[in-house]
């Protein structure tokens, strides 16, 4: 192999591992919800209770779709749980979809997430409100109307991004 052939190999890798890195730290897309009309989440939590995301009316909330085995779940999960920490005046619900119960209640205690998350090992919740890939997060009015979705992993300021746009 001569160092030409070898500088294309290096040039593409380096690319490569920096679309890999982009696509990590950056949502796939944010946009204006495509959900219309009050979102319908009910079910059982990880812990065996009833959740009913009616109960939640009158109060904005983040809605957050997630799987133990998705890598960019667990890498969003620490500053979700810090920003559901800073904003007690918002309700927060997690939708733990296609995954299995005991692994699922080990992502939430090693993260620290603290409030319900509703288990939904078919993801039946997840067609209803279309979503195309985990993590999507979205964020409701305090009508219950999904009015900003993000898709894919993001952080502490794409969720503080995401609640602006609904206070």
């Amino acid at each position: 192999m001569n160092a030409k052939s070898l500088g294309v190999i290096v040039v593409a890798v380096l690319l490569a591992v920096l679309a890999i890195w982009l696509a990590a730290a950056k949502p796939w897309h944010s946009q204006a919800a495509t959900t219309t009309g009050a979102m319908q989440i009910s079910g059982t939590t990880l812990t065996g209770t009833q959740f009913n995301l009616a109960s939640y009316k009158g109060r904005p909330v983040v809605v957050n779709f997630f799987a133990e085995w998705c890598g960019p779940c667990n890498m969003e999960a620490p500053d979700l749980a810090k920003f559901a920490k800073a904003h007690p005046e918002v309700a927060f619900v997690g939708v733990d979809e296609n995954d299995d119960l005991t692994k699922a209640q080990a992502f939430v205690q090693k993260y620290g997430l603290p409030y319900p998350i509703v288990y939904d090992p078919q993801g039946a919740l997840g067609q209803r409100y279309n979503v195309q890939g985990i993590p999507t997060t979205f964020f409701l009015d305090a009508n219950g109307v999904p009015r900003k979705t993000i898709v894919g992993a993001t952080n502490l300021a794409g969720f503080e991004a995401g609640l602006a746009s609904i206070e």
